[in-house]
């Protein structure tokens, strides 16, 4: 029998500190070699659609699955979402379907959870203001996120409009007690003086501009995740300590590592080193107080199969989900 486990189940079962831990060894295995994942395949279709595949297969667990995701701009006028994401987790042992899972929520959440594992790391440990950049499903994810790693007393909120910022701060500051919230204009505004900062918008160019950023502060980039895209100016990023989740897929896929190689501003060695490679020793974090650290995200498969059979094993234990016959 296959599990099918709607979106509110997910949501219902995922918690971002489960998958902060889950993800931990997920990262450690991937960069000692003991994952496969081939390059995600992207398609285009009709009306400007895209298909992605990502498949991925984790030793540790072992985890093994693919998330189809699909985005389709014409949407927005069918009052539909504009991207949809589902998961087929696969038993490793024998390739018989476990489990299907909507995507969507688990996504953001693996996300925001793999940034907040790079911020446990380079952050400095007793930092409270936080600027996000962007007020969409990645914004709710990171804020949850960051809260559960660092002491956040602040958070600025800059989006593309002021009023798109002010009503995530509208949405979310009841949520967190202690917190104080402002909605501010610009992206430079939001990063005044902030030591924590997430860029998850779906900006084409860098969201704040070179030198904007406080000595020591660290940035979660998540928002960049195709060649010819980026959210943070090449300067900064030459200036910083970049750690990146997968090495093969920020120097293919990300426009923030892309575009500065190009331009010159470093090679490919400065924005190499995986997250994994932290984790175990291998690689240096934060190796200064006033160092500016980024953590580049492209959002990789492990993440998600490592994340569903969370989410699965969960589900198994509550009782909850559909069971179906697939054969």
């Amino acid at each position: 029998m296959t599990l099918v486990l709607s979106r509110s189940l997910v949501q219902q079962l995922l918690r971002i500190e489960d998958c902060i831990d889950a993800l931990r060894p997920a990262h450690i295995a991937f960069s000692r070699g003991q994952a496969i994942m081939p390059a995600r395949l992207g398609m285009r279709v009709q009306d400007g659609g895209l298909l992605g595949l990502m498949p991925a297969w984790v030793e540790d667990g072992p985890a093994l699955g693919v998330k189809c995701i699909t985005s389709y701009p014409g949407n927005a006028a069918r009052g539909l979402p504009t991207i949809n994401s589902t998961i087929l987790l696969l038993d490793a042992a024998t390739g018989v379907a476990q489990a299907i899972l909507d995507g969507t929520y688990l996504t953001a959440t693996r996300t925001a959870a793999a940034s907040a594992i790079a911020t446990d790391l380079l952050a400095r440990p007793d930092v409270g203001h936080l600027a996000l950049i962007g007020a969409g499903a990645q914004a709710s994810s990171h804020l949850r996120a960051m809260v559960a790693v660092r002491p956040i007393r602040s958070v600025s909120v800059a989006s593309r409009t002021l009023a798109s910022a002010q009503r995530f701060v509208d949405r979310h500051a009841h949520e967190y007690e202690g917190v104080s919230f402002a909605a501010v204009r610009s992206g430079d505004e939001a990063v005044d003086g902030a030591e924590i900062v997430c860029t998850v918008s779906a900006a084409a160019e860098p969201v704040l501009s070179p030198g904007s950023l406080a000595p020591g502060a660290h940035v979660n980039a998540v928002g960049s995740h195709t060649p010819r895209t980026r959210e943070i100016p090449g300067e900064t990023m030459r200036e910083a300590r970049v750690v990146v989740d997968s090495r093969e897929a920020a120097l293919s896929e990300c426009g923030d590592c892309i575009i500065p190689i190009a331009e010159g501003l470093f090679g490919p060695d400065h924005v190499s080193d995986e997250l994994g490679e932290v984790l175990t020793g291998n690689k240096p974090g934060r190796t200064s107080d006033g160092q500016v650290t980024a953590y580049q995200s492209c959002g990789i498969a492990i993440q998600d199969v490592v994340t569903a059979r969370l989410v699965y094993e969960k589900a198994l234990a509550a009782g909850v989900g559909t069971e179906v016959e697939l054969n």
